[in-house]
């Protein structure tokens, strides 16, 4: 019998355990079974655990309680791979060497880690950098991090316990905002935590991204506060540059403080490594102008315009449209994020898999079916790994991009229609919001 206020709800541990406990489990074979090589069957283990995942987080909503069990789960999937040297990406030896030079007193940008003028310095983890012969790339934020790393130990344990670390602050941050408006945490928490594409490319390949995902977080959750929100963009920006095109978009939003916040912080971090001048940016200009990967709408700007250079400016001036058009219409914080963050990505010539995860705080908040699926899908980019590790050429497969994309675009074709028509909401409420205002953002 069930009560005219529809049928009772089961406890979520029922859900939660066995599915949970089978990602785990997956996620666990993917890393430490000597079988699973790329492309097979290690695509298909991940993809088991994305299934598992997804499963879990539809029918949460008919569960009650369960939010200690989605975190006692999450931290044991990240501790399970958190011992394993990275094999997907050798990103975290770059990290490693940026923070060594920083300890012995040398600039970062000023010069490659193959350059004669730090022969001196090259550690027994040399030979793991890769692209030798490019200055470093990433902002001040990322070079102070580093440089904690290095006064840490400069460990690859260490690396990965301090962006794991963020990784927590920033699910705590994001379940702060969805109880402020009206959601459910459990689902953005479990959406966040549980999600395959972040364990692994955080506690196994030791990605930064978690020291830019947290601030991120907490421009959200600051939306109100124009200062601690332009703070809060700037450390997110120096830590990967493209939260920084949301500034207009944010500034019209909130006013002046916030950029005036944004600059000042910005400024500040950059101080340090003032003295580089001109090298500040020679990796950044070399990695933009000749980097691609797994690149999806980007090749229909290269068919048009033949030249790969002039597709990335009109990509970019895209990009700059949206940011305008989110200006105009006074987009709250969260969708002016999801907009032009999401625009960027889609239209990069250059995707590595890890890169969606700048998406993840707004999918998690929103339940995005376009974005949450991406991060699943953007796991394909690795296809070619066996055949990079065997030969050194990494294959790029039409069928393997379509298969990554075109899911992705079906279904955020579905949803631009109700995004565009969908009527403006207010930024998430702080607690001092009025109660009225507690309203959710679906951006």
């Amino acid at each position: 019998m069930t009560s005219s206020a529809g049928p009772a709800r089961r406890p979520a541990w029922h859900l939660l355990v066995p599915l949970g406990a089978l990602e785990l489990g997956l996620l666990a074979a993917l890393g430490w079974w000597p079988g699973s090589a790329f492309p097979w069957p290690a695509l298909l283990l991940f993809g088991g655990a994305f299934a598992a995942y997804g499963v879990t987080a539809g029918g949460l909503g008919r569960t009650t309680g369960g939010l200690v069990v989605i975190w006692v789960l999450a931290i044991a999937m990240r501790l399970t791979l958190l011992p394993l040297a990275p094999v997907l990406s050798d990103d975290v030896y770059r990290y490693l060497w940026d923070g060594h030079v920083q300890l012995s007193g040398v600039n970062p940008y000023l010069h490659a880690p193959a350059a004669d003028e730090l022969l001196e310095l090259r550690t027994p983890y040399h030979g793991l950098i890769n692209n030798p012969t490019v200055q470093t790339i990433y902002p001040p934020l990322a070079q102070m991090a580093f440089f904690v790393i290095a006064l840490l130990g400069g460990t690859l344990l260490r690396a990965k316990l301090l962006w794991l670390a963020f990784d927590l602050a920033t699910a705590w941050v994001l379940g702060k905002v969805a109880r402020a408006t009206g959601r459910d945490p459990r689902l953005t928490q479990l959406l966040y935590l549980w999600s395959p594409l972040l364990i692994v490319e955080v506690a196994w390949s030791g990605h930064l991204e978690t020291l830019g995902l947290f601030p991120l977080a907490l421009v959200i959750l600051l939306a109100r506060r124009p200062l601690g929100g332009g703070a809060a963009l700037a450390l997110a920006a120096l830590t990967k540059f493209a939260p920084a095109v949301a500034l207009p978009a944010l500034t019209r939003r909130h006013g002046w403080k916030l950029a005036g916040a944004f600059l000042a912080v910005s400024v500040g971090l950059y101080l340090p490594y003032w003295g580089a001048g001109a090298a500040l940016f020679a990796g950044l200009r070399t990695y933009g102008e000749n980097w691609w990967f797994m690149k999806g709408p980007f090749v229909v700007l290269e068919a048009l315009f033949g030249d790969p250079l002039v597709a990335r400016r009109a990509a970019a001036g895209i990009v700059l449209c949206v940011v305008a058009w989110t200006t105009v219409r006074r987009y709250s914080t969260e969708r002016a994020l999801l907009w032009v963050l999401g625009s960027g990505m889609v239209l990069t010539p250059t995707f590595h898999p890890w890169y969606v995860l700048w998406m993840l705080p707004m999918a998690a908040l929103g339940a995005s079916r376009p974005w949450i699926v991406l991060t699943g899908l953007s796991f394909i980019g690795y296809f070619g790994l066996g055949t990079y590790q065997e030969i050194g050429d990494w294959p790029q497969p039409v069928l393997a991009r379509g298969a990554m994309w075109i899911p992705f675009l079906f279904l955020l074709a579905r949803d631009a229609v109700r995004l565009v028509r969908q009527p403006l909401e207010p930024d998430q409420p702080t607690r001092d919001a009025e109660p009225s205002e507690q309203r959710a953002d679906s951006g």
